[in-house]
């Protein structure tokens, strides 16, 4: 049993973070946490009694998903992530050490192939507890549909440098390539549809005529292991803030630079659509704001769509752009943020 003090040190030197779900709706939910270069797959299942206190938040949260209530299902997804860190903690300890000082930044064939631990939650006692489990057979390997005379440069996996891997669903991190940082999606059998959507997108306003003047990100480059295609490189946009970030927490911008931001992205979904390209996912948290230009940029071709910005029988078409379109310009123009926390 590991002391309390052992903790505070543990916890002061460690990288500790929610990776990733995996649900099978109705059912269970695979947590993958990062914590200290190692993956732990913590397995929840409605295994227990009715008034088990695992099945019992389990219900709860598989309600919430159901029923689309997002802040009552990310209420419930923190409660589950405690409940994990204060049962689990000890035992990450001895399988993911504390970080030692800071060291070369790692490839992305590293960082896509870290040591992997499986752990069920259980109720052993009346006591939340880990249990562990074996190994899963390995996934089969996802590879993007590349187009017929796609001359995109190609990288591996070993010679891109990964600085910064972004929260969120999928592999998004900021990375260096040859000298040059850029960012990194990576497909897999959970979000390739995603990373599909994107490089088709982008693709398409490369060889557009507004490929060097339309707000969004360049399509620069593949990724390549030793089974093909699993993602793409595509220009960072420098930028620390989305406009919703920006809309929310700090002194609302005055007039001018609103309006500025919302002709623009009314003038880059004109361009995308004139060339049948559809944005998808449109929303504040999808703009960034360049601090050095103070443009407003639109990131995130994966599609889908989300709830009070874009109806769900309208996402991935022009008409959910549009309905997304009058959303954010309505926000832009009253400088009301209240209805974005």
């Amino acid at each position: 049993m590991l002391s309390q003090e052992c903790r505070v040190t543990w916890e002061r030197n460690s990288n500790y973070y929610l990776q990733g779900i995996d649900s099978e709706i109705g059912d269970g939910h695979d947590f993958k946490i990062f914590c200290n270069d190692k993956i732990f797959v913590i397995a929840i299942r409605p295994a227990g009694p009715t008034d088990d206190q695992i099945r019992s938040i389990l219900s709860r949260y598989n309600s919430a998903i159901f029923r689309n209530e997002d802040e009552k299902e990310q209420e419930i997804q923190e409660e589950i992530e405690n409940m994990i860190y204060e049962c689990a903690w000890q035992t990450f300890a001895p399988f993911a050490p504390a970080i030692t000082p800071p060291k070369s930044p790692a490839d992305l064939h590293t960082h896509l192939n870290p040591e992997t631990f499986y752990f069920s939650l259980n109720m052993v006692r009346w006591k939340v507890v880990l249990v562990q489990e074996s190994s899963p057979p390995p996934m089969p390997p996802f590879n993007l549909a590349i187009t017929d005379g796609c001359i995109l440069q190609r990288y591996l996996t070993r010679d891109i440098s990964i600085l910064k891997k972004f929260s969120g669903i999928g592999y998004i991190a900021k990375a260096l390539v040859n000298g040059r940082e850029v960012c990194c999606k990576i497909g897999s059998t959970t979000n390739g549809t995603a990373v599909q959507r994107e490089y088709e997108t982008l693709l398409t306003v490369s060889r557009s005529k507004y490929a060097n003047y339309t707000r969004v990100p360049k399509l620069l480059g593949l990724v390549v292991d030793d089974y093909g295609v699993i993602g793409i490189l595509e220009e960072l946009v420098l930028s620390e803030h989305t406009l919703r970030k920006i809309l929310r927490d700090s002194v609302a911008p005055d007039r001018d630079r609103r309006k500025k931001w919302a002709q623009q992205i009314k003038q880059t979904l004109y361009q995308l659509h004139e060339i049948v390209v559809i944005w998808g996912d449109g929303k504040p948290d999808n703009i960034l704001i360049n601090p050095k230009t103070d443009d407003a940029w639109l990131i995130d071709f994966g599609g889908s769509f989300t709830e009070g910005w874009v109806d769900v029988e309208l996402k991935e078409t022009l008409a959910g752009d549009k309905q997304a379109l009058r959303k954010i310009t309505q926000v832009l123009d009253t400088g009301q943020t209240m209805s974005l926390i």
